[in-house]
């Protein structure tokens, strides 16, 4: 093994065997005897020799790779990263730390990288679903780190073109509703997909986004006594406009 690690090193390294044989001091045969010589005695005057011209200890020089032994690659990286100032350092060890973190993540399971939610998939008609008080639903992936709770299936031509007619929303239960934001909302027996607003008299506006379908707009007024309450945030990528009216 000795020797075709030397022989390695040396072409790495561009070095011909006649002039390392020089470099440490003895004869050319000699260290093509050590060259050819795998696994076989070696003369340990000549092996110390090479050793310290190479700047390579001997366990190194002389060790098989894998089972916790530096390979030769490895000891030359060290001894790069040693050379290094304080800023080299830091910077191969961000880059390190890097691609530790892309193999981590390539090599994880697919399971590992989504998580399952409910489907929701009761349509009703022109922007209308039904996604939280039934049990009709499914397994959804999503990536792990969505922030979604659930998924709907949204029917009708209301919220285009941000949603289209069958399309499938994810929606948190945990994301605040704010005014412009499109919720899923409880309101007198029905729920609506519908982009959310309340003035300052505590008025509450649910628009639809495709303005052609503003007669699905729902306005509920302080006074009526009417709850709306709030599924959840659908998310999407950018928040809505909020209409003219």
């Amino acid at each position: 093994m000795f020797g075709s690690r030397l022989k390695a090193l040396l072409d790495e390294r561009g070095i011909k065997p006649r002039d390392f044989a020089r470099r440490v001091g003895i004869h050319e045969q000699t260290l093509y005897s050590l060259i050819d010589r795998d696994g076989n005695k070696i003369d340990l005057d000549a092996l110390r020799r090479v050793s310290h011209e190479l700047d390579i200890p001997i366990p190194i020089l002389c060790g098989e790779d894998g089972d916790g032994q530096l390979s030769l690659r490895e000891y030359d990286m060290l001894n790069k990263f040693r050379a290094l100032d304080e800023h080299g350092r830091r910077l191969a060890e961000l880059v390190v730390d890097a691609e530790l973190s892309r193999v981590s993540a390539e090599s994880e399971p697919e399971s590992a990288k989504t998580k399952i939610i409910p489907l929701y998939a009761t349509p009703a008609a022109a922007g209308y679903a039904n996604p939280a008080l039934g049990e009709d639903y499914e397994d959804y992936a999503v990536p792990a780190d969505s922030r979604a709770d659930f998924a709907a299936r949204i029917s009708g031509d209301s919220m285009e073109p941000f949603i289209e007619d069958g399309s499938i929303v994810l929606v948190s239960r945990s994301q605040p509703i704010s005014v412009g934001d499109v919720g899923l909302f409880f309101v007198d027996g029905d729920i609506k997909c519908k982009q959310y607003c309340e003035d300052s008299f505590g008025n509450v506006y649910l628009f639809s986004l495709n303005r052609a379908r503003a007669d699905a707009d729902t306005t509920i007024p302080a006074s009526s006594g009417i709850t709306v309450f709030c599924f959840g945030r659908v998310l999407l990528p950018k928040r809505p406009p909020l209409p003219d009216v």
